[in-house]
């Protein structure tokens, strides 16, 4: 009667100590991209929102709200918040808002320039001008047209100035912006 006993105790505490299943899914083509901008392999993880809520860097926090994605660098991966995967996924996608799309591929390439091994990759400041610079390519990668990639770049520089506005260690006082071109024919 014993035995029985210990092995269920022991397969209990095995069960108890494994980590539970990730939901997260990793996306080919978020991952192809950001490898292009780190220059080397690059996961790409996009949780669950239960995931995302209960993620231990981001989800606990005093103020969860305000993560858009991490790069977890001893690691080497890249964590986007649930709807800016689904933004930078579904780039050409009209019936999901500009700023969801811009915005994905904003963090997206952010994230990526984190993972890139160069002097400034612990640099949010650094990262995030690299980030909005390349954010057209960024776009035109995940599929944008041009005339998309134009709108959606207004979004994304207004992401850019909420972020550095917002938090001063991601402004880069000589990052030189994109400009955005008035879409209007001759």
């Amino acid at each position: 009667m014993r035995r029985p006993a210990l092995i269920l105790l022991l397969i209990s505490a095995v069960l108890a100590a494994a980590s539970p299943a990730s939901a997260y899914e990793r996306p080919g083509e978020l991952e192809r991209v950001a490898s292009i901008f780190a220059l080397r392999d690059a996961e790409v993880r996009c949780p669950s929102t239960d995931e995302w809520i209960g993620d231990p860097v981001w989800g606990n926090g005093p103020n969860p709200a305000r993560a858009w994605g991490y790069t977890d660098m001893i690691g080497d991966y890249i964590v986007l918040h649930p709807a800016l995967c689904a933004g930078a996924l579904a780039i050409s996608d009209a019936t999901l808002p500009l700023w969801q799309r811009a915005t994905g591929v904003l963090v997206l390439v952010h994230e990526a320039y984190h993972l890139r091994r160069w002097s400034g990759r612990r640099s949010e400041a650094k990262v995030e001008c690299q980030a909005i610079r390349h954010f057209k390519n960024g776009a035109e990668r995940l599929g944008a047209s041009q005339p998309l990639t134009n709108d959606l770049l207004a979004y994304a520089l207004a992401a850019h100035q909420r972020m550095v506005k917002l938090f001063p260690n991601y402004r880069d006082a000589k990052c030189k912006l994109p400009l955005w071109e008035l879409p209007m024919s001759p």
